[in-house]
């Protein structure tokens, strides 16, 4: 899957190797950037998964809009034929003739969406003047879109990713509890409100969302403005996976509230000193005025991606939440949490079961390799002369490559290797016997040469 995107004079591919974008107004923090006024900082992110192309708003101030539709968080699918704008100024979206060919329509913004944007404005502005939970936005009548074509709903899984063993495929994504869906937004296909907070409701990957009293690992920051709690329903989470939460701010003075947001982090000793944020979710978008004593309860969803780092002394993995305060010192709160990878665990356990013990398998940063080394048993050791084992665990989309090159003993020996890729799917679902089984089959007959 390949498509060429298009914002301005600014233009970028996305491809299997660089499948993912934000696009607005900053350079810094866009990988698709175009200095207009009518853009956000990071206005939205735009990826590919699973063969189509897909779009979120980052709580932008001018929208995104697809035929005439206001995009929220939840993604929207891109198609051949669709009028796409960001706030005012329209995306280009051309695939490759490889991949069916087709680009969206480039035209001047028609007059109706204008008045939706300029609509958008009031409304935002009105926001900062008066609590957003006095004025439900789902009172006013919400104006009609310039066409009724229904958007489609995303697959929930990440690019490359299968559904884990014993996860159920996700319902329709639903919006975030106690929202009301934005001025000129119309539900999108699949998509019903949630009940509101502390209600169990169908969630992602069809688990029930827990209330509240269910979250015991916490962590809060705070500070003269307010305190900001994060809970979790445990420290421990694996690859491939959603993190139910929820924060809850508590505000302790009179102030101009932006946004509240949360987002996962890895932190790699060998990556970015600043680490890799994965997923980040804006929980609720303002401005609003908040007063003395005010409590806001909100759940929230981050997405782990299917080729996760492992935790360890050198990786190390964050769930950070912010209160973006104008005009004031902004309220952070750090969780810390555990990372595991259930396909390499299944790896290293099936290697265990014949005797051959994985040392130090570590991560690369971002994940999708890992590296460690093993050895036989001593008696199959010196039986076939050999060393060491090297190993090598690469993610490639939807198979995982096991790649051991054998240190034979002696200088006119030849060492050797072995390459096994295992579909993730079935790798998952699999009983371990026939993991091992599958294993040592390969391993035996590479020894015997």
């Amino acid at each position: 899957m390949a498509i060429t995107l298009k914002l301005g004079t600014s233009s970028t591919r996305l491809d299997a190797t660089r499948n993912r974008t934000f696009a607005g107004r900053d350079p810094s923090a866009c990988g698709l950037a175009f200095l207009d006024p009518g853009l956000s900082r990071r206005h939205a992110e735009i990826w590919l998964e699973n063969g189509q192309t897909f779009i979120r708003d980052l709580g932008s101030s001018n929208g995104t809009w697809v035929d005439g539709q206001l995009v929220g968080h939840f993604p929207v699918q891109l198609q051949a034929g669709q009028r796409v704008f960001l706030g005012t100024v329209p995306l280009g979206c051309e695939w490759e003739a490889a991949f069916g060919g087709g680009a969206t329509q480039m035209v001047a913004m028609p007059e109706e969406l204008k008045r939706l944007v300029e609509l958008r404005k009031q409304q935002l502005a009105a926001g900062a003047s008066a609590s957003m939970s006095q004025m439900p936005m789902a009172q006013a009548a919400p104006p009609q879109p310039l066409m009724q074509q229904p958007m489609m709903s995303p697959p929930p899984q990440m690019m490359g990713q299968q559904p884990m063993m014993g996860q159920q495929p996700m319902m329709g994504q639903q919006p975030m509890m106690g929202q009301q869906p934005m001025m000129g937004q119309q539900p999108m296909m699949g998509q019903q409100p949630m009940a509101p907070a502390g209600g169990n409701v169908l969630g992602v990957g069809g688990q029930m969302a827990p209330v509240p009293s269910e979250l015991a690992y916490r962590r809060q920051g705070s500070n003269n403005n307010g305190v900001l709690l994060i809970a979790l329903p445990g420290d421990t989470f694996s690859n491939a996976a959603v993190i139910n939460g929820f924060v809850e701010f508590t505000a302790t003075d009179n102030e101009n509230v932006a946004s509240i947001s949360v987002e996962l982090v890895e932190f790699h000793k060998r990556g970015h000193g600043d680490g890799h944020v994965w997923d980040r979710v804006l929980v609720r978008q303002g401005p609003w005025k908040t007063r003395k004593g005010d409590v806001l309860p909100l759940p929230f969803q981050l997405r782990v991606p299917p080729g996760t780092s492992i935790s360890s002394r050198e990786c190390v993995w964050e769930i950070r939440g912010l209160v973006d305060i104008n005009w004031a010192v902004d309220i952070h709160c750090t969780v810390e949490i555990t990372m595991r990878n259930a396909d390499i665990e299944r790896i290293r356990d099936a290697l265990g079961s014949l005797d051959y013990r994985i040392v130090d398998l570590t991560s690369s940063p971002l994940g999708q390799q890992f590296h460690g080394k093993f050895t036989p048993p001593a008696n199959l050791r010196s039986q076939w002369g050999i060393n060491e084992i090297d190993v090598h665990v690469e993610y490639l989309g939807a198979n995982l490559q096991v790649h051991m090159h054998i240190d034979k003993k002696g200088i006119f020996t030849r060492d050797r290797d072995v390459k096994q890729v295992f579909e993730l799917a079935r790798l998952r679902a699999a009983p371990m016997p026939e993991v091992v089984a599958h294993i040592k089959r390969q391993i035996d007959e590479v020894m015997q040469k």
